[in-house]
């Protein structure tokens, strides 16, 4: 090989070495700018984006699940979550007052209906979903 062709092969390396940090240098400033992006969102903001998007198509259960699982890694609501632990609370109870109303339950009956009703009380701006709930327990098959 002459000496022009392997300077030239020299020169198209480097470049090419060039180009394959600065591409990897886009990569990871990508990959740190998402991960900025993400520490920004705030957790419960998605959380309740989802939770009124669950109480505009009446997704009860879906709610109750969520309630169930997050109740299992911590019994005590997190901060900015008390409003959806309070409908899905209220949501459980009313279906175990038609659990207990089949059953034949009276004492359970009696004390399910005064925890509902401080629980309705309790719903403040969602004491809607209460109606709803109940309507919903009470229709079912």
């Amino acid at each position: 090989m002459n000496k022009k062709v392997k300077v030239l092969l020299d020169i198209l390396i480097v470049i090419a070495c060039i180009a394959f940090v600065l591409c990897l240098m886009v990569v990871f400033e990508s990959y740190k700018n998402e991960i900025d992006r993400k520490k920004k969102e705030d957790p419960v903001k998605q959380t309740m984006s989802v939770f009124e998007y669950r109480l505009k198509y009446k997704a009860y259960g879906e709610i109750l699940d969520s309630y169930y699982t997050d109740k299992m890694k911590s019994p005590k609501a997190p901060e900015g979550m008390e409003d959806y632990y309070k409908v899905a609370e209220y949501a459980h109870n009313s279906f175990m007052s038609r659990v207990y109303a089949q059953k034949g339950d009276d004492k359970m009956i009696k004390s399910n209906a005064a925890k509902l009703k401080e629980q309705r009380e309790q719903l403040g701006s969602y004491q809607y979903t209460a109606d709803e709930i109940d309507d919903i327990i009470k229709n079912a098959p």
